[in-house]
């Protein structure tokens, strides 16, 4: 069983509105609708906050909001995709408090099984008077959707439409015409009318204009101008050609008029004189076809428009983007008389969506670039030697000055409206959203040997190409370094006095000897190293250090009082010092001399004689230390002396029967607001166990009140923690064991008593552990080989990595110019900065404009990436594009361009492959690549060839060492053992010089993975199949001969396969052996909702490792939404039927709850939606739904509801708390 999670939800922006609440404050809101999630940000005048957002089950493609009148709530009405449509009915409230509710209240289902799908209009349109919504998603038909007051739902009818081809209420009749249509809605008939409307009689604009490869014309409402003492009554701006038309309505006697005339043809069609009847009817086309003439017009120079929108009320301020992200200013002067004015404003991401916010602020959704919060300048803010966007020269211009002319003369001049451009950009970028749609390719790799993965992408498009660097884990800011200190092993910040919040001093410890540095709180910068006169013990190790309280006793009492002192207790191998702060000299004195072993021999000094201090802690008031032969002390300041309180020895019991020596201790009280501990923990170097030790227990003593079963490694460091960040919040007792195979082993510890263990992998060098507090919130580093933050959120303990590597110390303090910093000890350095996030992707944009990447692969040698870019020439609607390939070379830490192999015109780089081969016994790697020549005559490419790339030792050009001729397009590329193998068009052929063989049993292969000797061949029309080399030859395996049409596979292990389809499902293949031959079975099919291009085998990021949960993250998909998921190998049959009947259980819960299943909607689909055979997923489970258990623990009629199911078979045998921490493991790998 394989479970399915998100890392990285879809990024992709698909539909965006604003909306106003009726009301007090007019509170205003953005709307974004992403592929499955719908997300509302409230309008602030500092920027966007998002308030609320949800899930939805299905691909969106339309989000409208519907007008409610004197209200707090706004009704949204969001539209999914086929193959299973429906119209979900949102309210997003906001109460007096200012909180806010999102949900759903509805979900109508659109789905016609026999029904074909539209093939351009699929949208949803809604009345400016909020009673109906119109919904278009199948030819030849509309469902309308009657709302209530509320802006629910109330009733529906079906209406038919005898035109097919709808655009929006633009439509391509039998004869390829386009046609402009409007039509009149009956509710009390529950129709729509078959007749035109007399407001709009039929348009037909010129078809020549009008391109619908890309994207269909668009249409907006104009109302009239009441100033204007024009006769213009309101009309319909049509835009998405190479002109943008302005059709004006009917007057009110022209209407009047065309209604007269309409009754007088239908009385005549009804005539019982056949003849009479032809005529009327042939009149009637006649004047259908009649070419209205447009009221105004103006040619737009770009290419296919993408967005608009309205940037006023009276719609005659149009804001509209094309495909390359060129923004202008659409104006309808309405006057004198009705005049178009197009106005360049400049550059930005290519946009899916626009909407006008507030103050000339615009949200501009993108698909293939990043979103973002553009404000529209009044005057040009950058780019001012450059045109504000280019205009091809036979169109022409003004400039912004010649505005002024009066209108007549402009209009004498440019008859077809005015097209303004000057120089400069007039377009400011506010906020960024990071988008990775479409992800073409990607590659997972580990650059800087950190053992911390990333994935590189191939993102973005059109004029917004880029690559995407993606890594897990914490973010640290950099804020200053020290050159000069090396082989540090511990830091501890010193402050003046115990409770003040300002560190003075911090002090490093090396195996050697100590440092002590002084801070400068008015600049901040180290000063000076503080000498060892009288000072701290430099000239050694040091094993601890802190602040501590003066501990007074009660009168008459056992128990005691804490005073805050400026003391601090330094303890090395030779015994301790306590030195006092000296405000005057700002510096640290001695109290006394060294206090040695021997002074707290109580008469044994032979028992203390040769021995010396290996661990030690301090916390408020106690210190404990750990000496040579197993004996542990603790000790407490009276005074300004050291007094043993308790003592005990510990001896290793069989089969070891040695002295049981320490390797660490730990005081930390698990309550912050004590001055003392009442647990120790202590570890030891030969049993690997960590034992707890009670001060709880007679005086004198130290009881073992529990300890760990033995450890896979020796423990290194101890930390007895407590995760809890709030006041009133549970508290979260972990005992933490750092190891020196490089992990941290956790226990939770309550009642005296450890809960499950778990593992986290830090690195490979033995871990040292600090606690810290980060943002308010109680943490612990991990350091290693590598770095991590461990830290409590949704209720379970998690790390995070830190893209750090090396780091061998660490600890938290503040001054005055770094406040809530920490300070970390790197090999030759010291780094101040702090952590922003605890756990979070980090995604940086290397931008590559319009050079959109297609491939890329990771060549270790040359220590750089290859990626094969497409750059488009933009060009004007109806004219064609012209595109140029090329290989491009990025350092790969760095990802400074390098070097570009540009290719012949007319050819297209389609694929890339990095491998190592070894010639006369040295290694060398190589990249070659597949490359296309397109001629758009052919049905399929003809001609294509190999070239074998080599970088120059300093990668500042890419050398073709070899060329090789193929008869088609070379799809994808592998190796084995250094052999070359391409997929071209419907073959698989091993490159050979000489003699190339060729397996030619496909249709078209666009997936080609290795792995040992065997080959997953991937074929867009039908399926996968699985290949083997044999010396020189390629034989054939296993073959499934369904069709799924996959978009990606890849090899889940030696015998399963895994890949997505084109219909947005996963599916996993067996290779299983039967008596005659070896055949390919399904395993599993899941329905996804989004287009998988790649699967990287491997993961993002480590997780931690539970004893009892048998999972592990075995791929890594990304999808042209943006989404990065794993799949996670669920390797045990009994735990696969327990989460199997959970999702099934949940399943129910929620669609009792709610209406909607997600077992249905998980269900495998196809163009006609779901197979009555398969009602659910199969052999996939749903990682993500799975979750949501967690949220129900609190809840027990809930949770009693899951775990019963519907019959007594439904009763989940696997209890609850496992349950959980099943899911918590889950959570921990993505």
């Amino acid at each position: 069983m394989k479970l399915v999670a998100t890392f990285h939800p879809p990024s992709s922006v698909l539909d965006s509105l604003k909306c106003t609440l009726a009301d007090e404050l007019g509170s205003e809101f953005l709307i974004v609708a992403k592929l499955n999630r719908v997300d509302i940000y409230s309008v602030q005048p500092e920027g966007l906050s998002h308030e609320q957002g949800i899930e939805i089950w299905g691909r969106i493609r339309a989000v409208k909001s519907v007008p409610i009148v004197r209200t707090n709530r706004l009704s949204l009405l969001v539209l999914t995709d086929h193959p299973e449509p429906e119209l979900v009915f949102l309210s997003f409230t906001v109460n007096k408090s200012g909180d806010t509710d999102l949900r759903s209240t509805k979900h109508l289902s659109l789905f016609e099984r026999n029904a074909r799908s539209a093939e351009f209009c699929h949208d949803v349109l809604v009345d400016p008077s909020g009673a109906i919504a119109v919904v278009s998603v199948y030819t030849g038909r509309l469902k309308v959707v009657i709302l209530n007051e509320e802006g629910s739902y109330d009733r529906d009818f079906d209406a038919s439409v005898v035109e097919l081809n709808l655009l929006t209420m633009l439509h391509y009749d039998f004869q390829q015409r386009l046609q402009l249509l409007a039509r009149d809605v009956t509710i009390d008939d529950l129709q729509l009318s078959p007749a035109p409307s007399p407001l709009l009689p039929p348009v037909p604009p010129p078809g020549k204009w009008f391109s619908i490869e890309e994207q269909t014309p668009r249409l907006i409402f104009v109302p009239s101008v009441e100033s204007s003492g024009d006769d213009f009554e309101g009309g319909v701006l049509i835009v998405g050609g190479r002109k943008i038309l302005l059709y004006d309505l009917a007057s009110r006697d022209v209407l009047e008029q065309n209604i007269r005339r309409n009754r007088r043809t239908e009385k005549k069609k009804r005539s019982g004189d056949a003849e009479e009847a032809s005529r009327a009817k042939d009149k009637e086309m006649e004047r259908e076809w009649r070419k209205k003439k447009t009221r105004a017009m103006i040619t737009w120079p770009w290419s296919e428009v993408t967005a608009l929108c309205s940037l006023n009320q009276e719609n005659n301020k149009l804001l509209i983007g094309d495909k390359y992200g060129r923004l202008a200013l659409l104006c309808v002067d309405g006057a004198s008389r009705m005049a178009l004015t197009l106005i360049a404003l400049g550059e930005a991401s290519s946009p899916t969506t626009l909407t006008y916010l507030t103050n000339q602020v615009v949200y501009l959704g993108s698909h293939f670039g990043d979103s973002q919060l553009l404000r529209i300048s009044s005057s040009p803010v950058s780019n001012l030697n450059s045109p504000t966007v280019p205009v091809p020269t036979s169109i022409p211009t003004i400039k912004p000055a010649e505005l002024c002319i009066p209108a007549k003369t402009v209009a004498e001049e440019n008859a077809e409206g005015t097209i303004v451009n000057g120089l400069g950009s007039y377009v400011v970028e506010l906020e960024n959203f990071t988008n990775l749609a479409p992800i073409v390719d990607g590659i997972l790799v580990d650059t800087d040997n950190s053992g911390q993965n990333e994935i590189v992408t191939c993102s973005g498009g059109r004029n917004t190409g880029s690559l995407k660097v993606v890594r897990s884990g914490a973010d640290f800011r950099e804020a200053s370094v020290v050159h000069g200190i090396s082989n540090v092993n511990r830091i501890w910040p010193v402050r003046e006095s115990y409770r003040d919040r300002k560190s003075t001093h911090i002090v490093l410890s090396t195996l050697h000897e100590t440092h002590v540095f002084r801070f400068d709180d008015e600049r901040g910068t180290v000063v000076s190293s503080v000498g060892s006169h009288n000072s701290f013990m430099t000239s050694c190790r040091t094993l601890a250090v802190s602040n501590i309280l003066r501990r007074i006793p009660k009168d008459g009492s056992t128990g005691s009082a804490y005073k805050d002192s400026s003391l601090v207790v330094q303890v090395v191998p030779e015994g301790l010092l306590l030195l006092n702060y000296d405000r005057d000299m700002r510096m640290y004195t001695r109290i006394g001399g060294l206090w040695t072993l021997d002074r707290f021999a109580d008469g044994d000094v032979r028992g203390w004689a040769g021995r010396e201090i290996v661990a030690a802690d301090i916390n408020a008031s106690q210190v404990v230390i750990a000496l040579n032969y197993g004996r542990l002390v603790l000790l407490n300041l009276d005074g300004d002396r050291f007094v043993k309180r308790r003592q005990r020895e510990f001896v290793e019991s069989a089969p070891h029967s040695c002295t049981a020596e320490i390797s660490a201790v730990t005081c930390r009280p698990l309550d912050d607001s004590k001055a003392f501990a009442i647990y120790i923990a202590v570890a030891f170097w030969t049993s690997k166990i960590v034992k707890i030790l009670s001060l709880i227990s007679e005086p004198g003593t130290m009881k073992v009140v529990c300890e760990t079963k033995e450890l896979p490694a020796v423990p290194r460091s101890l930390l007895l923690h407590n995760f809890t960040s709030e006041t009133g919040e549970l508290p979260h007792h972990h005992l933490l064991v750092g190891l020196t195979n490089g992990s941290v082993t956790s226990f939770p510890f309550n009642n005296e008593r450890f809960g499950d263990q778990k593992f986290f992998p830090i690195g490979t060098f033995p871990v040292t552990m600090h606690s810290c507090r980060i943002k308010d919130r109680s943490a612990v580093f991990a350091c290693g080989s590598r770095t991590s933050i461990l830290f409590w959120e949704k209720e379970r303990l998690q790390h995070s990595p830190l893209m750090l590597k090396d780091v061998s110390a660490a600890a938290d303090f503040s001054t005055t110019a770094y406040p809530s910093s920490v300070v970390l000890a790197s090999p030759d350095a010291l780094v101040i900065g702090s952590v922003a996030n605890f756990d979070k992707l980090h995604i940086r944009s290397v931008p590559l404009g319009y050079d959109s990447p297609r491939r890329i692969v990771h060549n270790p040698s040359w220590g750089a990436f290859a990626v094969s870019c497409l750059r488009p020439m933009p060009a004007q609607i109806g004219e064609a594009e012209m595109f140029s390939s090329s290989v491009q070379l990025f350092h790969d830490v760095s990802f400074e361009k390098l070097t570009e192999l540009e290719v012949d015109q007319g050819e297209e780089v389609t694929s890339l492959h990095s491998f190592t081969v070894t010639l006369s016994g040295v290694p060398m790697s190589f990249v070659c690549a597949g490359v296309t020549s397109s001629d758009d005559r052919e049905r399929e490419p003809s001609q294509g060839r190999l070239i074998l790339l080599q970088a120059n030792s300093s990668r500042t050009s890419l050398i073709v060492m070899a060329s090789v001729n193929v008869r088609g397009c070379v799809y994808a590329l592998t190796s084995i053992d250094g052999t070359i193998i391409a997929a071209v068009n419907s073959s698989v052929g091993i490159i050979h010089i000489c003699k190339p063989a060729v397996f030619n049993h496909n249709y078209l292969i666009t997936t080609l993975v290795s792995r040992d000797n065997k080959l997953l061949v991937g074929d867009a029309l039908t399926s996968v199949s699985l290949l083997k080399l044999n010396g020189s030859q390629i034989e054939p395996v296993a073959k499934d001969y369904g069709s799924l049409w996959p978009t990606c596979a890849e090899m889940f292990d030696d015998n399963t396969i895994i890949g997505g389809n084109s219909d947005y499902n996963l599916f996993a293949f067996r290779l299983q052996q039967t008596e005659l031959n070896r055949l390919l079975e399904r395993e599993g099919h899941y329905y996804l909702g989004d287009i998988v291009n790649k699967f990287l085998p491997g993961t993002l990021s480590s997780h931690d490792i539970s004893v009892d949960v048998p999972m592990m993250p075995k791929q890594l998909f990304l999808t042209a939404a943006g989404q990065i998921g794993v799949v996670i190998d669920l390797n045990d049959d009994q735990l696969s039927l327990d989460m199997t009947a959970l999702q099934r259980n949940l399943s129910t819960f929620y669609e009792n709850k709610a209406g909607i299943s997600q077992s249905k909607f998980r269900a495998p689909k196809n163009n006609s939606g779901r197979s009555d055979l398969e009602t659910t997923s199969v052999g996939f489970l749903d990682g993500d739904f799975l979750e949501r258990f967690l949220q129900f623990m609190v809840d027990q009629q809930s949770l009693s509801q899951i775990m019963e199911g519907q019959t007594e078979p439904e009763r989940l045998t696997i209890s609850a708390d496992q349950i959980q921490k099943v899911l918590e493991g889950l959570q921990s790998m993505h």
